[in-house]
Order: structure tokens, then C-alpha cells, then sequence
């Protein structure tokens, strides 16, 4: 007598809840669904052999029945079956098949993930925005479809020399960054990302490939007199900036990137994930600085496109500012960027009877070794005091060139820094002194 089939098309039309599995295909089984609205799917489950107490089981969801019928269920399970009867883990046999042919693109993209995680360390948006910008344009197009495990040395030297042919520096940079890449995918945490690379293919960059030539340039005093002159000319929330920048001696994102919050009459604290020493550093601004910092907007610098800081555009406004500065100047400037009013500041402080320690603190450099461990101290009043003689300082200038009222400084400060006894010759010639100078007088102002 005819055995009476039990798993046919009419069976399992016919379930209407719980499972039905297969006699015939081990692991194999239909389940009626019915969250969202009824229907029957193909599914299977089985203990991978030789797991032993460490059971691993696979689970895998195939199609809709009808959409697929007991024949097309069969031969899917059938493939899982072979792999999980030998003791493999079909999930881990894709992953593997499939990390060992990710493209450098994929890989790219699998550590940009990470990086924006801040799981080891948290980059500022300037960094990442760094990292993407290099890729975008030094490697994407370059090496993002190749395989990552077919990348070689010579493929990543072959980059940097390109770019060095045009732009040592930037090549170096990108030297770097391919280094920190590929160490990652090669690391445990690419490996843990999906990522297997077993030889890191840029071991043999260099970073420092391309001499540097460390920078030197700080502003002379007579520069500073014809930048605050350049100054009084631009548009408030621009001169706002720049003055914030020379007055605190702060890095430029330090200052931009500022919301109103960190600031409490006299005192800007800036916490430590916006810093580069990822160290809270507290700013004690002077009369001067004070007033600059005061705004109805939520942020130091806000932005007129977005409810956010104003980030961008800096660099023309630089040029704009230094072709104004040459102008007044009567001859040509060197270059100078915005960071090199931290340089102006710190070789100024000394000859305004600011210490060393104290000057390094104003523009927050982390303590290192043994000083670093056992001196706690904060320098707090020292740094107040720094600040109040370099906002002085920078406001005997405003006042010699004539442009301390367009550059906002507060009568009271003019009052307290010309009640002072003179340090310099009076006789010293300054764009006050001499309203009716042709155009672009050589002038000096110490």
C-alpha cells in the first residue's frame, strides 16, 4: 500500500498557524505567519556538525509560498545541508568569501563608519572632513574599485609621488592618512569589521617623505598696526573674528566653532572636545575682548545660511584682509595665516613680562612628562593677567594707527591703557599722527 504523502502543496495551503517541517530535507520546514497579514515561508534551521557544546545553529528565511515551490525549497536547503553536514557555517563561509574580495571603496567606506563612532578617539568634523576630502580626490578614483588584498606599495607610492610632483606637503599628508587606513583594515578592528587583510600594504610610506620646512612667521609690530588698520575697514562679523583670533590667541576653529553657551560674562570655556588637546581651557577675556564677544546670536561667529557657526569662507577673507594690509603698508607682505597669530602672541610674551609656562598655557599646549603628571596647578590668575597685558598691548597699537573706536575697543580700556606710562618714543609716527599722508605711507610704528 502507497505511503500517503504528507508535505504537499495542498498540506501546506492548508496550515493556517505553527510549522510544518519537511520529512524529506532536513532543516527545512514552512511557517505561517501572520503579524502584518498571512502568509507561509519557506525557512531552516540545523545545528552546524561538530559544534559540539558550543552549539552554532543556521538560520535562514528563502521565499514566500507559493512564490516558491517544495522543489525550488529543497534544492536551497539542499546547498545549506552540504555545508552544515562538513562542520561549515554558511554565514561565515559568505563572510570570508566575500571579505576576501572587498574592494578598497567598500573597505573605505566600512572605516569611515568607524571613525565617525569615535570609538578609540573622538575626531573633530574638520579631521573627517580632511580624511574625505584626500579621498575624494587622491584616491577614489585612483585605487577605490581595485581589490583591497591585490593593493601593493608600489600602487600607494605610485599616489604620493603623483602628488608630490605637484604638491610636496599634501603628499605627505596623504602618505599619512593611506598609512593610518591601511593599518586599520590590517588591525583587529577591521578584521572585526569584515575586513581581511593579512599584510598592510603601506608600511613602507613615509609621512615626512617631502622635506618640511617648519613654519616661522609671526606678525612684526608694525604688521599688527597695519592688520588692525585693514581691520577697521571690514564688515563687524568678520573683524569680530579676526580680533577674537589675535586677542585670544586661540586656533581658528577653537574661536569659529564657538556657541554662546561656553561664554559667561568674562570667561570663555571651552571644553575639551572642541579643543586639540581634547583638554578644557578657559579663556579670561580683557574689556576689549569682552565686548567683541557679545552677540544675541547663539553661536560666537553664526552662520547667515544655517543656524550653525560661520566655518567657511575664511581664507578669502584672510586675502582680502592681507591685500588691504599691503595697501595701507606700501609694499608687499609676506603671507601670513591666521595661525600665526599664536606665534605673534607667544613671541610677544616675553617681553611683556608673561612667563613660560603661563604663555604656554594662554595657548593651551598640553604639559608633557613628569609636569604633566605632578603639576596640577591651572594657572588661572596667571593667564588672566597674560591676557589683560596682551589686550594692552594690541590696544596701544589700535590706539597709535587711529582706529580703536572702528575696531570697537570700549573707551574705559583706551582711558586705563593711555593713563599708563609711555614705554616707547612718543615721537613715533602713526597713522593718527599723520591724517594727511599721501597713500600708502611707509610707516612705523616702533
Amino acid at each position: 500500500m502507497t505511503k500517503k504523502q504528507t508535505f504537499t502543496p495542498a498540506t501546506i495551503e492548508a496550515l493556517r498557524s505553527g510549522m510544518m517541517a519537511d520529512p524529506q530535507t532536513p532543516g527545512l520546514y514552512v511557517e505561517a505567519q501572520t503579524r502584518g497579514g498571512f502568509r507561509l515561508m519557506w525557512k531552516y534551521r540545523r545545528r552546524v556538525a561538530g559544534t559540539g557544546d558550543a552549539a552554532r545553529f543556521v538560520k535562514k528565511t528563502f521565499a514566500k509560498f507559493p512564490d516558491k515551490s517544495i522543489a525550488d525549497a529543497r534544492e536551497w536547503a539542499q546547498t545549506l545541508n552540504r555545508a552544515v553536514e562538513q562542520g561549515i557555517d554558511p554565514d561565515e563561509a559568505t563572510r570570508a568569501e566575500k571579505a576576501a574580495y572587498i574592494t578598497v571603496g567598500d573597505a573605505r567606506d566600512l572605516y569611515m563608519t568607524y571613525v565617525r563612532a569615535g570609538t578609540r578617539r573622538k575626531l573633530k568634523q574638520r579631521s573627517i572632513a580632511d580624511k574625505e576630502s584626500m579621498w575624494k580626490i587622491d584616491m577614489c578614483e585612483q585605487i577605490g574599485s581595485r581589490i583591497l588584498q591585490e593593493i601593493t606599495d608600489d600602487d600607494l607610492w605610485s599616489l604620493v609621488l603623483a602628488k608630490g610632483a605637484k604638491a610636496p606637503i599634501r603628499a605627505n599628508r596623504l602618505a599619512g592618512e593611506m598609512k593610518v587606513f591601511f593599518k586599520w583594515c590590517a588591525s583587529r578592528e577591521g578584521k572585526a569589521a569584515g575586513i581581511v587583510l593579512k599584510a598592510d600594504p603601506a608600511i613602507s610610506l613615509d609621512a615626512y617623505y617631502y622635506k618640511q620646512t617648519k613654519r616661522d612667521r609671526f606678525l612684526s609690530h608694525d604688521e599688527i598696526g597695519w592688520l588692525l588698520a585693514a581691520l577697521a575697514d571690514e564688515e563687524r562679523i568678520y573683524q569680530r573674528a579676526i580680533l577674537l583670533l589675535l586677542l585670544t590667541a586661540l586656533r581658528r576653529d577653537e574661536v569659529l566653532g564657538a556657541a554662546m553657551s561656553e561664554i559667561a560674562g568674562s570667561v570663555w570655556t571651552i571644553p575639551g572636545p572642541r579643543m586639540k588637546n581634547h583638554i578644557t581651557h578657559e579663556v579670561y577675556l580683557g574689556a576689549w575682548g569682552t565686548a567683541l564677544a557679545r552677540t544675541n546670536d547663539a553661536w560666537l561667529i553664526a552662520s547667515d545660511r544655517k543656524d550653525g557657526p560661520r566655518m567657511d569662507g575664511w581664507y578669502k577673507i584672510r586675502n582680502r584682509v592681507a591685500k588691504r594690509m599691503a595697501k595701507i603698508a606700501g609694499q608687499s607682505i609676506p603671507a601670513w595665516t591666521y595661525h600665526d597669530f599664536r606665534r605673534t602672541f607667544r613671541s610677544n610674551a616675553k617681553r611683556l613680562g608673561i612667563d613660560y609656562d603661563t604663555a604656554e598655557a594662554v595657548i593651551a599646549h598640553k604639559k608633557t612628562g613628569l609636569t604633566e603628571v605632578y603639576d596640577r596647578y591651572d594657572l588661572a590668575d596667571e593667564k588672566r593677567d597674560a591676557y589683560a597685558k596682551w589686550e594692552a598691548f594690541l590696544i596701544d597699537i589700535a590706539v597709535k594707527v587711529g582706529v580703536a573706536d572702528r575696531l570697537g575697543v570700549p573707551e574705559r580700556a583706551i582711558t586705563l591703557e593711555t593713563a599708563k606710562p609711555s614705554t616707547r618714543d612718543d615721537a613715533t609716527p602713526s597713522f593718527a599722527s599723520v591724517p594727511d599722508s599721501p597713500p600708502n605711507p611707509q610707516l612705523r610704528l616702533f
